[in-house]
């Protein structure tokens, strides 16, 4: 406390000296192009130095990583209430008195972040809606993966436009609440009538500008031409943090759906959010020692998953059921770490190894996938190594190290080895190992072929791991993915 004490006595101390100069104050030094301000409220502000700006900063660093609600809360999340409770209780230092106000002032600062971030945690969270592709169909039935809900884009619509609304945004911009329900959804009849002529590829008529235009704008540039939404729902939290896990979310629910295909790169080349990916073409231009010019053309990804027969993808997602729930489980988790989990080593375990999966497939360059693909398995074998991926592998998939897994002969030690120490572990070290050189020029090697595999041992241990947790319902101890 005494050294968080000290930052406030030195913010107390140079705000009193600045506000004997001349206003609006900013330092000589400072690169900043306007004098820095906090907002004070009634759309009133104070002058701060580059100095106070930092110091600020220096307190909300230490009041989060001293608070039970880190994970709740981005660093700029927090840094954003700090600042804002700030303000107010500056303006009413006694510039004359600096020393004395400083406990006062951090009394009242730690109190009303503390309101600031309670009441954001019980907001009742937030709805991300993210346009997304999927399947050849624009008409599969909607589904969950945890808290990542996938539905039509019209099924989603319709649903925005029921489930109710009880803020509206005043003519100053304020969001005012009601304690009684003001529509039937916040998107409008008007505007959801305006968007369905706009996805049947009609030109829409320009209208005065309103915030009800806006919310019409935002949802055509957010879903744009995809035929899906993906929506998550995340707990309350700050702004930044919300809007990372739910975007974390949706990218490990299409992870999730990609593992229907056995090669689940190319199943998420076509499948993704329109906040990450849309389909473009790419031109390529080269020319020969002889001076011929050559082009070509191809495009940034597909615009769908590979094609499956209907009835057969619905078979899939029956087949994956239980992949689903604990893949959803496991992102469940990650969002939301500090609810109530039966096995929560387990789903911090799938959830971390199903970012590397995710990683891994959507990774340009072949010697840093393989990188990914290394580590879903390292995380999935409790960080063990070579080894101890061998042993996932005969638990899991029933293969044990000597079995051949490849056309060459190759076993599962010798495949493991090219994909974790040739590949990974060079790679990720660099190529001197005890003063000498141990890759020498094998980083502009072709490692599509180690890719490949690497690829397809992680996903049968990612599928296999998680179909044990479904039947071992009673177990949260990682180490047992490695046992028959």
């Amino acid at each position: 406390m005494s050294g968080i004490l000290e930052k406030f006595i030195q913010i107390t101390s140079e705000f009193s000296r600045i506000q004997k100069l001349p206003q609006p104050y900013k330092d000589k030094d400072d690169n900043f192009p306007f004098p820095r301000q906090l907002r004070t409220g009634n759309d009133r502000y104070i002058t701060i130095s580059k100095s106070i700006d930092q110091l600020i900063a220096d307190v909300a660093r230490t009041m989060r990583n001293n608070s039970s609600l880190k994970s709740h809360f981005a660093a700029s999340d927090y840094l954003a209430l700090v600042k804002q409770a700030f303000g107010p209780a500056l303006a009413k230092v006694d510039i004359n008195a600096p020393t004395k106000n400083a406990q006062p002032l951090l009394a009242e600062v730690e109190k009303k972040v503390s309101e600031m971030a309670d009441r954001a945690l019980n907001d009742g969270g937030r709805e991300y809606a993210f346009g997304c592709t999927l399947f050849t169909y624009d008409d599969f039935p909607e589904f969950e993966i945890g808290p990542a809900r996938f539905e039509p884009r019209l099924v989603w619509l319709d649903r925005k436009t029921s489930d109710g609304c009880w803020v509206k945004v005043s003519d100053n911009g304020l969001i005012k609440k009601f304690e009684h329900q003001l529509s039937d959804g916040p998107i409008s009849k008007t505007i959801k009538q305006r968007i369905t002529q706009a996805w049947q590829g009609e030109i829409l008529k320009p209208q005065e500008p309103s915030f009800e235009n806006r919310y019409e704008d935002v949802v055509l540039k957010a879903i744009d031409r995809c035929p899906y939404v993906c929506s998550v729902k995340v707990p309350g939290a700050g702004g930044k943090s919300s809007k990372d896990k739910a975007l974390l979310a949706s990218r490990l629910a299409l992870t999730t759906i990609s593992l229907i295909w056995e090669s689940s790169s190319k199943a998420l080349d076509g499948i993704n959010l329109h906040f990450d990916r849309e389909m473009r073409n790419q031109y390529l231009l080269s020319f020969t020692p002889e001076g011929l010019i050559l082009g070509s053309g191809t495009t940034s990804n597909m615009p769908h998953a590979p094609w499956t027969n209907r009835t057969e993808l619905e078979n899939f997602f029956q087949e994956f059921s239980l992949i689903f729930r604990i893949s959803g489980e496991a992102i469940n988790w990650l969002i939301n770490p500090t609810q109530e989990h039966d096995k929560p080593k387990l789903l911090n375990v799938i959830s971390q190894a199903m970012l590397w999966f995710h990683d891994g497939c959507r990774e340009i360059t072949d010697i840093k996938a393989i990188v990914c693909f290394a580590s879903c398995m390292d995380v999935l074998a409790s960080g063990g190594g070579q080894k101890d991926i061998c042993k996932l592998i005969n638990a899991r998939l029933g293969l044990d190290e000597s079995s051949p897994i490849h056309r060459d002969g190759l076993t599962v030690k010798e495949v493991i080895n090219q994909i974790y120490d040739d590949g990974r572990t060079r790679f990720v070290h660099g190529p001197m190992k005890f003063g000498k050189n141990v890759w020498k020029n094998k980083l502009g090697n072709d490692w599509s072929e180690t890719r490949g595999l690497a690829e397809w041992l992680a996903r049968m241990c990612l599928i296999n791991s998680m179909e044990w947790i479904s039947a071992n319902t009673g177990s949260d101890n990682p180490a047992l993915l490695l046992t028959e």
